[in-house]
C-alpha cells in the first residue's frame, strides 16, 4: 500500500466539482495502491454513504470530509475588497464525533432558509468553534 493519501477529492455528487463516481474513485484508489481516500464535497456531505460503501468494497479506508466556506471576521476584512469573499477550509472527520460535527455544519448551510446567500457568506467562526469535535482542519 502507498503512504500517500488524497484528502481533498470531489465526485460527481459535487456540482461542477468532479466527474468520477464514488465507485470509480474507490476502485482507482485501490488500483493505485492507496489505503485511504478522502471525499470532500462543498458545504455538504454529498455521496458519503455511497462513497463509504464503495471504499469498503474496494478495500480502501474512506475518509469523510467537507470543504466549508468560512466567513472572514469583520475586523479582518474592514476596508478590504475581500470583505464579501468567504475563505475555504477542508474539514475531515476522525470518527463518529467528527461525522456528527460535519453533519451539523452542513445542516447550518444547507438547512438555512436562504441557503444560497448563507453558502456564499460562509459559516461563522463561532459555528466552527461549537461544532469542531472530532474534526481535522486543513487550510492553505
Amino acid at each position: 500500500m502507498c503512504a500517500f493519501t488524497h484528502l481533498h477529492v470531489h465526485s460527481h455528487y459535487t456540482f461542477l466539482g468532479g466527474m468520477a463516481s464514488v465507485s470509480e474513485l474507490a476502485h482507482r484508489a485501490a488500483a493505485d495502491g492507496l489505503s485511504h481516500l478522502g471525499l470532500t464535497a462543498g458545504n455538504g456531505l454529498y455521496g458519503v454513504v455511497s462513497f463509504a460503501s464503495a471504499c469498503r468494497e474496494a478495500g480502501v479506508q474512506a475518509i469523510i470530509g467537507m470543504t466549508a466556506s468560512v466567513a472572514m471576521p469583520q475586523d479582518l476584512t474592514e476596508g478590504s475588497d475581500d470583505a464579501q469573499s468567504p475563505g475555504s477550509l477542508v474539514l475531515l472527520a476522525t470518527g463518529s464525533p467528527g461525522y456528527r460535527s460535519l453533519c451539523r455544519l452542513s445542516s447550518l448551510v444547507q438547512g438555512h432558509p436562504d441557503r444560497e446567500a448563507h453558502a456564499s457568506h460562509g459559516l461563522d467562526l463561532d459555528d466552527l468553534r461549537v461544532h469542531c469535535k472530532g474534526l481535522i482542519c486543513l487550510g492553505g
